[in-house]
């Protein structure tokens, strides 16, 4: 392997345009490949502080009536306290239950000297165990503060920047002014990690603004309520199992409504989607979310990747033959000393295998590159719905752009592209003749 490397290196140097023009042909086919497949990296793969998306769950809500059912239509609806206490955290799939619901708020100092717009997420202590924010100083608000409706929140350096030293914030409402306490300082959520972002983070047990009560129910249906739940698997546990576990819950609470409320009243069916599936919808997956259903949602981005090499393929593979027919005249020499085609064809691969992975350190840093300077267009924020913030960051994390499995994608795409482009002119040069081979430049 390593004659093999000195080899190519010695043939780079030997043909610097040749080596150069196939590089930097690579270098944008990678780079091409990898703006796409750094895009699902960032809004898929476990980064901190969403560091447990593989586990994450997000519930869906489907509530039918009588007359609904007869049409095949239901109400979507979000869930309330009791059913995060009564429901999600009773089961033992589930290691973490929280809900979450958004708030737009003005924030200021106890000497009313800072006014800023906020975006805040009115959630619960287990927010903090299922996403870990990076705590400059300070603590979550604690599950006694939260039950005791005590007001309490956390911001983010940012927001202490603003406001200077002060250890209570006042937000604004149409009834006042009411002040609360700063017990945590996080570091700034990137915009990009969208489920964990925000300015200020509050008990949703406070009203806060002109939101209405997380628990306010519809037709009397006291599961539902203003929450996004989000549960955290215990590991080894899948979304099947949620579904098996909350099965005879969701039976129990439809007999008691009935009872309640007669047998008229509708009934409660729940799903449930995986971060996966909740981030890609391509497809309608309401007949599962297994293996091959996510190679499906999968075919889109991995097919314009797939164009994204192919088309500087043809091009890196014309080049390519005209390389193979300058070194026709060696071939036939070496293949005239005893060398077999296969292992000069093998040889000749490796070789543009180096010149393909070199193209492909080049196409990664250029598609860093690339996103660093589009990061802050409109474009990426309505990706990850950032212009719904009013203190935007789209900080890049280096875990956003390196992970075991991008490396993997970045590997295969370099193999693909190389094999593409240097096999077909590589077996068409091998396999004629060696008199016609070392007759070819007399």
């Amino acid at each position: 392997m390593i004659k093999i490397i000195r080899h190519a290196l010695a043939l780079i140097r030997e043909d610097k345009l040749f080596s150069a023009i196939y590089v930097a042909g690579t270098a944008v086919a990678i780079a091409s490949a990898m703006v796409i497949a750094i895009f699902l990296n960032i809004k898929l793969a476990d980064i901190p502080p969403e560091s447990n998306r593989s586990r994450t769950l997000y519930p869906l809500f489907g509530f039918y009536t009588k007359s609904l059912a007869e049409s095949g239509r239901s109400f979507d609806m979000r869930y309330s306290t009791a059913a995060l206490d009564s429901c999600f955290r009773q089961l033992k799939c589930v290691e973490s239950a929280t809900g979450v619901t958004e708030a737009f708020l003005i924030v200021d100092d106890e000497a009313q000297q800072h006014k800023t717009a906020a975006y805040a997420l009115r959630t619960d202590p287990s927010f903090f165990r299922l996403y870990d924010l990076d705590f400059l100083s300070g603590r979550p608000f604690s599950e006694k503060e939260f039950r005791q409706g005590e007001r309490v929140c956390v911001i983010t350096d940012k927001v202490a920047e603003l406001l200077g030293e002060a250890t209570h914030v006042s937000i604004d409402d149409s009834s006042g002014s009411h002040s609360f306490r700063v017990v945590g300082v996080v570091k700034t959520v990137s915009s990009l990690m969208e489920n964990a972002t925000a300015d200020i983070y509050v008990p949703y047990s406070v009203k806060v603004g002109d939101y209405s009560d997380p628990d306010h129910c519809i037709d009397q249906v006291s599961y539902s309520g203003q929450l996004n739940v989000r549960l955290l698997l215990r590991e080894g546990y899948s979304r099947q199992d949620f579904l098996d576990e909350i099965e005879p819950l969701r039976r129990q609470y439809n007999a008691v409504m009935n009872a309640r409320l007669g047998k008229d009243w509708g009934e409660w069916r729940i799903d449930a989607d995986t971060h996966f599936f909740k981030t890609l919808n391509f497809f309608n997956h309401s007949d599962g979310q297994d293996l091959a259903m996510k190679a499906k949602e999968l075919t889109p981005p991995a097919l314009l990747m797939l164009l994204f090499l192919l088309l500087p393929a043809i091009n890196l593979s014309g080049l390519m033959s005209n390389r193979m027919e300058a070194r026709r005249a060696e071939m036939g020499i070496r293949k005239a000393f005893g060398a077999k085609q296969r292992t000069l064809l093998n040889e000749v691969i490796h070789e543009n295998l180096v010149l393909t992975l070199l193209g492909g350190i080049a196409g990664w840093l250029l598609s860093w590159l690339f996103i660093t300077a589009i990061s802050e267009t409109e474009f990426v924020h309505s990706m990850f719905h950032g212009l719904s913030r009013v203190s935007i960051d789209m900080g890049l994390d280096f875990r956003m752009f390196f992970t075991p499995t991008l490396f993997l994608v970045a590997f295969a795409c370099c193999v693909v592209l190389n094999l593409m482009a240097a096999l077909l002119p590589a077996w068409h040069s091998l396999r004629k003749p060696i008199v016609e081979s070392l007759n070819q430049k007399r």
